[in-house]
């Protein structure tokens, strides 16, 4: 699980219709591939292809595909794209939950801090109450931290007498009380059910490969009926390798370029030293 929230997949109803209509089938998939490219550029060169269909289709049927896999590209792109959504929607729901809890946290822990402080001073002479805060002083992990703001709240606000006596700041236990909602509504979030996640992964990774079966089919029939000097023939690639193909080519000319530079050097040290 990532840290970092992924950017949301936009989708469509009908795309939703696409996903409903052809779920049976895809969940029936056994045999199933994890894509190795992110799901956001899948669902792009899902709808790059999709468009390159609709322009090409009567040269592509010329190349002797099957014509199923042109009709159905549309709803296996749509059907695919939803899910892929939906996964992205899973993932970000935890990601930025932790983000904003991560942002609460320095107020959290000085008004954890100040009001425990000024608890122990009330209550210092009333050993039920002490033992209560100390209880609380000895909490751990999250869920008791959103629970300590909900005990602490509470004690104070059934014994707000006692904080007067010591001249407590009482908007703590206000501050106290809306930590606790807070926190509580940023917790659900944080723990997603490891059940839900892995389930949307699966049905991800099966549209794909249903999607993936159509896509390798158009891409060969692109590159059958459109020569290498044609412009079009280069449509016909996964646009998210050949960019990466392009990267690592251009890595690759820079680093011969800087190894180059430094041989030179070498020599240039060398001459000098002569």
């Amino acid at each position: 699980m990532t840290d970092v929230p992924i950017r949301p997949i936009e989708v469509t109803p009908q795309q939703r219709a696409y996903y409903e209509k052809l779920l049976p089938r895809i969940s029936a998939i056994t045999d199933y591939v994890v894509p190795k490219i992110p799901p956001e550029e899948i669902v792009g060169e899902a709808n790059r292809v999709n468009a390159l269909i609709k322009e090409d289709r009567t040269k592509l049927e010329r190349s002797g595909i099957e014509l199923h896999y042109l009709d159905s590209f549309e709803e296996r792109a749509g059907a695919m794209s939803w899910a892929a959504a939906d996964l992205v929607t899973y993932i970000n729901m935890e990601s930025t939950a932790k983000k904003e809890w991560d942002a609460l946290q320095p107020e959290a822990d000085v008004v954890r801090r100040k009001l425990l402080k000024t608890l122990k001073r009330a209550f210092r002479k009333n050993k039920e109450l002490s033992d209560a805060v100390e209880r609380i002083k000895d909490g751990k992990g999250n869920l008791d931290q959103v629970l300590d703001f909900l005990s602490m709240s509470k004690l104070a606000q059934e014994n707000k007498e006692m904080l007067e006596k010591v001249f407590a700041d009482l908007s703590l236990i206000e501050r106290s009380s809306e930590l606790h909602a807070k926190l509580s509504d940023i917790l659900s979030r944080m723990v997603t059910d490891p059940k839900k996640l892995d389930q949307a992964k699966v049905i991800f990774y099966k549209a794909w490969t249903y999607l993936n079966e159509a896509l390798k089919e158009v891409y060969e029939a692109g590159q059958y009926v459109f020569d290498e000097d044609d412009p079009r023939h280069g449509f016909y690639y996964s646009d998210y390798y050949v960019r990466l193909g392009k990267a690592g080519a251009k890595a690759k000319r820079n680093q011969n370029s800087a190894n180059e530079a430094l041989e030179n050097s070498k020599k240039d040290t060398e001459v000098v030293g002569a």
